[in-house]
């Protein structure tokens, strides 16, 4: 998140938020109503991913709200965890409804009589989806890395495999034109696969977020940086850093000359934290001062 401008930050959030769920609402009647008229399991498997990405994105609204606050007496370091733990509700629902779309595809191969009905309407409405799904994802993608929100991110992830997802159920229901009808239900199980892959990877980035995990070595290695190019440092002597929902929290150790005045030393842990937090990612950085 830009520190220059945050609530620059949080209009562009809300308002990309805002348009992936129209863009899902209006995709959710579409393809129901395509669903409805053919028969095709692919496509209803696709609007009930669509109805569930609703779901989801009503969550993110709600959790990025919750997020944007700032710190309270209950809730000293903010509501950081907010946005991951949302995005790892996300990645549960795309599992479940991963497992729903591939029981039902296989009670249709076993149970189906193949009833189904492709017109015109039915290949616009698919093709229409893919293009919608694949701008969005391009431009969810481009706010997700500007403004550094972990749920937009997931949303993002979600837009780019609808588009594999749609892409799949066109493949189906063109193998339903020419009389083969089980390609349809193939389709709706491969799309099941798509959201299942989507899920577990939102759900595994989000659990290290919550857990407190560490930060990648590339963003340590900027804190160090940072730190070091402060002037009076006799030696960092070490570096602790952990999530906190999607920021990071530091914990530095510096060594200072034991001649140097006490109000010398607090202006130089002073820099070192400020330079520290600066770095998009750290939202908080504490330091320890040792002598020698």
């Amino acid at each position: 998140m830009s520190l220059g401008n945050p609530g620059m930050d949080k209009q562009d959030t809300g308002k990309a938020g805002l348009i992936a769920f129209l863009v899902n609402v209006f995709l959710f009647i579409i393809k129901l109503f395509a669903g409805l008229l053919s028969g095709s399991l692919a496509i209803l498997s696709d609007a009930f991913n669509s109805f569930m990405d609703i779901l989801s994105y009503l969550i993110v609204f709600f959790s990025i709200k919750l997020a944007q606050k700032g710190p309270d007496a209950d809730h000293p370091f903010g509501h950081r965890r907010a946005e991951p733990l949302s995005a790892l509700l996300i990645g549960i629902i795309s599992g479940v409804l991963a497992f729903e779309i591939m029981k039902a595809a296989v009670d249709n191969v076993l149970f189906g009589d193949f009833a189904i009905s492709i017109t015109p309407i039915v290949f616009g409405i698919v093709l229409l989806s893919i293009l919608l799904k694949f701008a969005s994802y391009i431009y969810l993608r481009q706010k997700a890395s500007s403004s550094m929100s972990t749920s937009l991110e997931a949303i993002s992830i979600d837009s780019r495999n609808d588009v594999f997802a749609s892409s799949i159920v066109l493949i189906g229901i063109i193998g339903v034109y020419f009389d083969f009808p089980v390609l349809d239900d193939a389709a709706a199980i491969l799309i099941a696969f798509y959201i299942l892959y989507s899920g577990y990877s939102i759900a595994r980035k989000n659990i290290d977020y919550l857990m407190g995990a560490k930060p990648e070595k590339k963003v340590l290695g900027r804190i160090r940086k940072a730190a070091k190019s402060v002037k009076g440092l006799k030696r960092l002597s070490s570096t602790r850093a952990h999530y906190v929902g999607d920021r990071v929290h530091v914990e530095i150790s510096i060594t200072l000359d034991k001649k140097l005045t006490p109000k010398k030393t607090h202006d130089i842990g002073e820099r070192v934290q400020k330079e520290v937090e600066k770095i998009d990612v750290v939202s908080r950085a504490f330091v320890h001062i040792d002598y020698e």
